[in-house]
């Protein structure tokens, strides 16, 4: 499963948008509010039109605080029809699919999906004949993904279908929320049913070890059981501290909870491919600002795990970190300028000065806000000074300007040298 193209219209902040995507892994960028999310629900509507296919599995409507709305002087006005169209192979067959919403009391339109559906209802029919169909995975991590965890018993998830069914991998799988709560039970019971039978389960095996090779310093992941110990999963790192999951940053438990998540889902979708079944899983994942909670060097590490851990997913992501941005290769970087799309590059060769500069349109990275500040001050006085214009209060404004460097003698004294020397010239004159 891949989307190569997305087509909005009127849909959030954007009355008109397309955007090519990269079959392996692409990143966003952009200013705030230049509608990086919006391309991610916008993707998750198209990507969970799959979803009309998979009996007891909700798909992903166009909600109505998602209808772009036109303001003028006279009133404020819904744009409509609100349409999110797509194009990309599903199942190995290139198609091309849309959804609508034509009014608030309407439903979002289903006709110019029939495709994507039928492909979806045909594995559907296979997968509960017992056929070794594969089936692709599907996930939308918001910025919520850490805490606001999704709860048990929400309305249109009710827990008829049979526990070991392949679809539940689909469950809330494009929720805001977190579903963390869900791996951490399928975690326990593999636990369990290894003490059982015995013998070491290889579904619990492959996501151990992906958790293990892509956690910094993680030795061993355990859940445990003893009652006078906290329950749940606890982490065991290199320097020998043992930690229960919720002791952990929110940097590493960001970071463990999307890597063991994909690799979970990866065995319960497609458990026929046993030890292979995270390397040959497809499937669309988005992240919302993929950074979260990271120190910098786990940033640059985390682009990497993704790409080697889960090699035939396309990750669609996005971030306002250099250090992320360093990492996406050749088409893999999409910047934003105007709610348009500016250039579709790689972040591979440039510095984090270069990258703050000429994408993020950082003024003089190099230098704090104080330093800006007291650059433009002394360099308004100086021009006024030659001038014969300057005033006290332009001084008096270097002078606070130039107080938080008053330690940095030798940038005080360039200045102060350069106060007498305009002085004098004044003089002269």
């Amino acid at each position: 499963m891949v989307i190569s193209n997305l087509n909005i219209k009127n849909f959030k902040g954007y009355t008109e948008f397309s955007i090519q995507l990269n079959p392996k892994f692409n990143m966003i960028v952009g200013n705030n509010g230049s509608g990086k999310t919006a391309i991610l629900e916008a993707l998750a509507v198209a990507v969970g039109s799959f979803f009309l296919g998979i009996k007891n599995t909700n798909t992903r409507g166009i909600h109505n605080d998602e209808i772009h709305i036109s303001s003028t002087e006279l009133s404020e006005e819904y744009l409509f029809p609100v349409v999110i169209s797509a194009k990309g192979i599903i199942n190995d067959e290139n198609i091309n699919w849309s959804r609508e919403l034509n009014g608030v009391r309407n439903r979002t339109t289903t006709v110019n999906a029939e495709k994507i559906k039928s492909i979806a209802l045909q594995l559907d029919n296979m997968v509960r004949l017992g056929e070794k169909v594969n089936l692709p995975i599907i996930l939308y991590y918001s910025t919520g993904r850490l805490f606001d965890q999704a709860r048990k018993n929400d309305k249109g998830n009710s827990k008829k279908e049979v526990l070991s069914s392949r679809f539940r991998a689909y469950e809330r799988c494009l929720d805001s929320k977190s579903t963390y709560s869900q791996f951490e039970e399928w975690y326990k019971g593999k636990e369990l049913a290894r003490l059982q039978k015995g013998k070491e389960d290889f579904a619990l095996e492959v996501v151990k070890n992906a958790i293990v090779k892509n956690i910094p310093d993680c030795k061993n992941v355990y859940f445990e059981f003893d009652p006078d110990k906290v329950r749940g999963l606890r982490i065991i790192f290199n320097d020998n501290r043992n930690l229960p999951f919720q002791s952990l940053s929110d940097g590493t438990r960001n970071f463990f909870a999307i890597i063991a998540d994909i690799s979970y889902k990866c065995l319960v979708l497609n458990p026929h491919l046993e030890h292979q079944a995270i390397e040959h899983t497809k499937g669309i994942i988005l992240i919302d600002e993929l950074d979260l909670h990271l120190h910098p060097d786990w940033q640059k590490r985390i682009v990497i795990s993704l790409k080697e851990t889960f090699p035939l997913i396309q990750f669609i992501v996005t971030t306002h970190s250099p250090f992320l941005i360093q990492e996406a290769g050749k088409d893999e970087l999409i910047i934003l300028n105007n709610s348009k799309v500016d250039k579709i590059t790689s972040g591979v060769n440039l510095s984090i000065e270069d990258i703050a500069e000429e994408i993020q349109m950082v003024e003089n990275p190099q230098w704090s806000k104080k330093r800006q500040k007291m650059y433009h001050t002394a360099r308004k006085y100086y021009q006024a000074m030659k001038k014969g214009k300057d005033t006290q209060q332009m001084k008096d404004d270097l002078d606070e300007a130039m107080k938080p460097f008053a330690n940095d003698t030798a940038l005080y004294s360039i200045l102060e040298q350069r106060k007498l020397i305009e002085k004098y010239k004044k003089k002269s004159n």
